[in-house]
């Protein structure tokens, strides 16, 4: 690569002034960043639970088992990397154990599965508020038109807006 020469201003001094080099692509930008390749993603494997007794169990009960199932294996995640403390996966266990079929316990073994009982009740309201779909704008403002289409059908006009 050819380097062009910076000439310095003549110095008065005994010693000459250093000679700056640089390359010329470095100086006008026409060189690309060096940056490192990407890593490869890691290698995840798939969690599939196929048993023929799934297909048994009617929709709802297999939908309710999944979903407990679900919820356990999510509490669990974030135990296992960010520390989600232990109550957390007992009331887990708990939202799981219900999904099952399981009936609560008459006599509680003591206050942690009291508290297990009480924390899976707050962790399955948490669970069902979280599948709330809350529609978009353009998604309300469809629905709206829909309806006013309709309304004009039905009605031959829009009366209701000119009051």
């Amino acid at each position: 690569m050819r380097s062009i020469s910076q000439p310095a201003p003549i110095s008065h001094t005994l010693f000459p002034p250093p000679l700056l080099m640089l390359c010329a692509p470095r100086i006008a930008g026409l060189l690309p960043a060096r940056v490192p390749e990407p890593e490869a993603p890691p290698d995840l494997k798939m969690f599939t639970y196929t048993h023929p007794g799934l297909a048994e169990l009617p929709a709802a009960e297999r939908e309710r088992l999944l979903d407990g199932a679900k919820t356990l294996l999510d509490v669990a995640l974030d135990f296992a990397l960010h520390g989600l403390g232990e109550d957390a996966l007992r009331a887990a266990e708990v939202v799981f154990h219900r999904a099952a079929g399981g009936h609560p316990p008459k006599h509680f073994s003591g206050p942690t599965a009291y508290n297990a009982e009480v924390d899976a009740d707050v962790m399955t309201a948490l669970v069902d508020l979280s599948r709330i779909r809350i529609p978009t704008r353009e998604e309300a403002r469809r629905e709206l038109d829909e309806k006013m289409k309709a309304y004009r059908d039905q009605n031959g006009s829009d009366s209701w807006l000119s009051v």
